[in-house]
């Protein structure tokens, strides 16, 4: 038996440097560490608490502590007027030194799905810090003393509060009902509302429950790129639509040849181009979808934000309550840390959806959503929009008049009703990729607009946001815009 009590090691305590933990709780992760890598090998006695206390000038208390923790997790054992010994359990160290000789870890092997997603495009990061950052809303403007005092009301309702709804806090469903109803032209209650934490969320949970691996999903082309984990997720195939100025191409996409199971469409506002979808493809799209039992999922991502109207009437509300799945999102409208978005289902849904929600994490905060519901009732929500939807309009009014004099035709605004971000079209042949590149070092947040397309031809142009800065930050994050265009584009080159 190694009586030895192996003092040596415990010098090197004594000289690190800044200690992250408390002293009794640094020494137990040294001994332990240790212990672990058989420096103090099965059987080995320690040094006493008083030994041991009056080397690294600890007191004895703390030494006594560390002991006594290290007993009650099993790395060390009391000998009946013998002292601390490493625990005989430990023994033998062959699995500790064979370990020493092979690589520290194995790799964790990955599931297929997570494997898949590496082929999908990344998506950029979004530094708020950036300028011009597209889908960023103007921050400084929320109006946090209203919101503060409806997050205090929402305190002291939870008191109340018993029962988790899956679908949500029935308050906000509520007034997200009577939203819809009264401004999108929708036809649905609060039973038909499911509350989620963002809009991705709700698109994992809708293309989970119906999609099956090898099924279609028609989407447009160019458009969001965020969806395609979640079809990828699902096992589902993404057939790219292409789509032109009056929105998706439904005589390319509507044909038994497609054999799509869903349609995922941006009607109000293609991303990022800001094309409508005309009447008479909405209502070719809402006849295929209820002859051929299929669902369309209809993402509202900024439809607030018109500037040259009031909304334009939901897919949902012509005609589609049957077989349209409405989502919306609060983090563009509002502010991107308040995680709440929504989804309006056809009745038929409602049940299995709940169901599956119950299964995949049991429903939200309810804090978040009795503050919103209580900002909405008390009509600061539609307050801050009209606000907003002033302000917004000024900003790309602003953005389009200093672009022209800027880059003398080198920039062409493609045309949009409203939103938070412009298109801007570049020559032909330039390379967008490379000015954003250019752009994002300058600590500009643009995006190139060949990014968004999939499988048709890309256009090269400029995705600018605006609704996030203010003129002042507009005009200074263009004069760092100027000098990259002038680099990469030569001045003959015109749209």
């Amino acid at each position: 038996m190694n009586k030895s009590s192996h003092s040596e090691l415990f010098i090197p305590f004594l000289h690190l440097e800044t200690l992250q933990h408390p002293r009794y709780r640094a020494l137990f992760n040294y001994i332990q560490q240790r212990i672990l890598s058989g420096q103090l090998p099965s059987n080995s006695r320690l040094p006493s608490t008083r030994e041991l206390a009056d080397l690294l000038s600890l007191s004895r208390n703390t030494v006594k502590q560390v002991y006594e923790m290290l007993q009650s997790e099993g790395y060390i054992e009391t000998r009946q007027g013998n002292g601390s010994y490493i625990s005989a359990q430990l023994a033998p160290n062959r699995r500790t030194q064979q370990a020493r000789r092979q690589p520290a870890y194995q790799p964790i092997r990955l599931s297929t799905k997570s494997t898949q997603l590496e082929q999908i495009r990344p998506l950029y990061h979004q530094d708020r810090e950036q300028r011009l950052l597209p889908g960023i809303p103007a921050l400084d403007q929320f109006p946090w003393p209203a919101w503060q005092r409806s997050v205090g009301h929402a305190g002291r309702q939870m008191k109340f509060s018993r029962d988790q709804d899956y679908m949500g806090e029935p308050a906000l469903r509520n007034e997200i009902a009577n939203y819809l109803n009264a401004t999108r032209g929708m036809h649905c209650t609060m039973a038909q509302v499911m509350i989620c934490s963002g809009s991705q969320q709700g698109m994992q949970l809708t293309f989970s429950m119906l999609l099956n691996p090898g099924e279609k999903v028609l989407v447009e082309d160019p458009g969001f790129p965020g969806i395609d984990g979640a079809i990828s997720n699902a096992g589902g195939i993404k057939v790219s639509v292409p789509i032109d100025r009056q929105g998706f191409r439904s005589d390319l996409a509507l044909t038994p040849q497609q054999d799509a199971r869903l349609a995922f469409i941006t009607p109000s506002r293609n991303f990022p181009l800001g094309y409508t979808l005309s009447i008479e493809r909405r209502l070719q799209l809402l006849q295929w979808a209820k002859q051929q039992g299929c669902c369309i999922i209809e993402d509202d991502y900024d439809s607030e934000f018109r500037f040259d109207g009031p909304p334009l009437t939901a897919l949902q509300g012509l005609d589609g309550e049957h077989s349209v799945i409405y989502s919306g999102t609060f983090s563009r409208i509002l502010h991107p840390a308040i995680r709440l978005a929504y989804l309006v289902l056809p009745p038929a849904l409602v049940e299995p959806f709940n169901r599956m929600r119950g299964f995949l994490d049991g429903g939200l905060s309810s804090l978040p959503q009795l503050a919103l519901a209580d900002f909405m009732s008390r009509g600061l929500f539609a307050s801050h929009l009209r606000r907003m939807r002033k302000l917004y309009k000024a900003r790309r009014d602003y953005l389009r008049q200093r672009v022209d004099p800027l880059f003398a035709g080198q920039l062409r605004w493609e045309p949009s009703d409203g939103g938070m971000h412009s298109v801007f079209l570049l020559p032909a042949g330039s390379d967008d990729k490379a000015i954003v590149a250019q752009a994002m070092q300058a600590g500009l947040g643009i995006r190139p607009l060949s990014y968004y397309y999939d499988q048709q031809p890309p256009r090269s142009g400029l995705v600018i946001g605006f609704a996030g800065d203010s003129e002042t930050q507009i005009e200074q994050a263009l004069a760092r815009l100027k000098p990259i265009i002038e680099q990469q584009l030569p001045l003959s080159a015109q749209i």
